[in-house]
C-alpha cells in the first residue's frame, strides 16, 4: 500500500510541474490535478467500469492521463496568437483573405454556429465584445488551367494549384484565448477517450463472436452425433471447432484487466492518435499557389493541421470574432436560401 501511495503522489507531483510550465498563476495547480483525475474518472465511465476493479488501475492510468497532458500541452503550445476575423481583416489580414471567399461567407461560418450562438445568448456574456473560438476547416488543393502574366504578356492555360479552404466550423467560443486553447485540448481528450472506447468495444466483440460460434459448432456435433451423421461430416464441424478454441487462445476475454490494457494503450501513446503537423504555402489573393520565385504579388502562410484518430487534417486557427458582426438569425437563413439557389 506504502508503494501505490508513493506511485499517486509521485504522479500527482509530475502533473503539477507540468502544469506549472504551462500556467502562469500557480495557485491553481491544485485544481488542475484534481481535474486530471476527474479526467481519468471521465475515462473509465466512458469506456469500462469495470476497470475499478483492477488493483493498480489508479496509479497505471494516471501516469498515462499526464502522458496526454504532456502530449496535447505541448500541441496547443505551439498553436500561434489568435488573430482577428472580421470585415475589416478580410482585406488587410492574408489568413483571412485565404480562409474565406468573401465577406459573407465569413460572417455566416460564425453566426451559424451553435456553440457561438448559445454563448452570445448566455446573459453571462452580454458584456464580451470580441469572442474567442477556434476555427476548424479542411484545406484542398486543386489543379486547373488558368491566366498568368509573364512580363508583358499574358499566358492562357497555365496550370495553376488553386487553395481552397472550406466545410468551416467553431468551437469553444469563450471570453478569453486561454480559455478556448482549453476547450480545444478538452476535445482532443474526448477524441482520445472515443478511440479507447473503440478499442473496448472492438474487444468486446472479437471475444463474443469466437464464443457465439463456438456454441453454435457445439450444438452441430452433439445434434450430428445423436442422428448418427456420416463421420466425415462430424469432423468436419471438430475441425472447425478445433480452429475456433485455437482463435480465443489468441483473442483474451473483455474482463476489466484487459480493457484496462485497451485504455492504458491509448493515453500512453497519445501521438498516435494526436498529431500536429505545420506546413507553410505561398498563395496570392486569389487563392493560387505560388512558388517562392513567383512575380505574382502573394503571401507567405504558416499553417496548422491537427489529425484526431482517423478523422480527415483539419487547420485550425485561433480567432476573434467581433460580437457586432454576428448576423440576426433571419439573415443567415436568407443568405443560406440564397447560397442554395446559386
Amino acid at each position: 500500500m506504502g508503494s501505490m501511495n508513493d506511485f499517486l503522489e509521485n504522479g500527482i507531483s509530475r502533473l503539477r510541474n507540468v502544469l506549472r510550465r504551462h500556467q502562469a498563476d500557480n495557485r491553481g495547480t491544485d485544481e488542475q490535478a484534481a481535474a486530471a483525475l476527474e479526467t481519468m474518472e471521465h475515462v473509465i465511465q466512458s469506456t469500462d467500469e469495470r476497470i475499478r476493479l483492477v488493483n493498480d488501475y489508479k496509479s497505471r492510468l494516471l501516469d498515462a492521463i499526464i502522458n496526454t497532458l504532456e502530449h496535447t500541452g505541448s500541441i496547443i503550445d505551439q498553436i500561434p496568437e489568435s488573430i482577428e476575423i472580421s470585415s475589416n481583416t478580410f482585406v488587410t489580414n492574408p489568413y483571412v483573405n485565404a480562409y474565406f471567399a468573401n465577406i459573407e461567407e465569413l460572417q455566416s461560418v460564425f453566426s451559424r454556429s451553435s456553440e457561438l450562438r448559445d454563448f452570445i445568448d448566455d446573459y453571462r456574456h452580454h458584456d464580451v465584445k470580441e469572442i474567442c473560438a477556434l476555427l476548424c476547416m479542411h484545406k484542398s488543393e486543386k489543379t486547373a488551367l488558368g491566366m498568368e502574366l509573364e512580363g508583358d504578356t499574358l499566358k492562357k492555360d497555365v496550370r495553376q494549384v488553386a487553395v481552397n479552404f472550406s466545410d468551416h466550423h467553431v468551437y469553444a467560443p469563450a471570453p478569453t484565448e486561454a480559455e478556448t486553447r482549453q476547450g480545444l485540448q478538452n476535445c482532443m481528450l474526448e477524441g482520445l477517450t472515443t478511440k479507447a472506447l473503440e478499442r473496448v468495444v472492438l474487444l468486446r466483440l472479437s471475444r463474443q463472436k469466437l464464443e457465439d460460434e463456438q456454441r453454435i459448432l457445439q450444438v452441430r456435433l452433439r445434434s450430428q452425433q445423436a442422428e448418427n451423421w456420416d463421420n466425415l461430416d462430424m469432423e468436419k464441424t471438430r475441425e472447425k471447432l478445433v480452429q475456433i478454441e485455437e482463435a480465443m487462445k489468441d483473442t483474451p476475454l473483455a474482463s476489466p484487466m484487459e480493457t484496462l490494457n485497451e485504455v492504458e494503450k491509448v493515453f500512453s501513446h497519445p501521438e498516435e492518435f494526436v498529431k500536429l503537423e505545420k506546413t507553410s504555402l505561398r498563395i496570392d489573393r486569389m487563392g493560387i499557389r505560388r512558388s517562392e520565385d513567383s512575380p505574382e504579388p502573394s503571401n507567405n502562410l504558416d499553417l496548422i493541421e491537427v489529425t484526431i484518430g482517423k478523422d480527415a487534417p483539419r487547420v485550425i486557427s485561433l480567432s476573434r470574432f467581433p460580437r457586432n458582426e454576428v448576423l440576426p438569425r433571419i439573415d443567415i437563413h436568407e443568405w443560406t436560401r440564397l447560397r442554395m439557389r446559386v
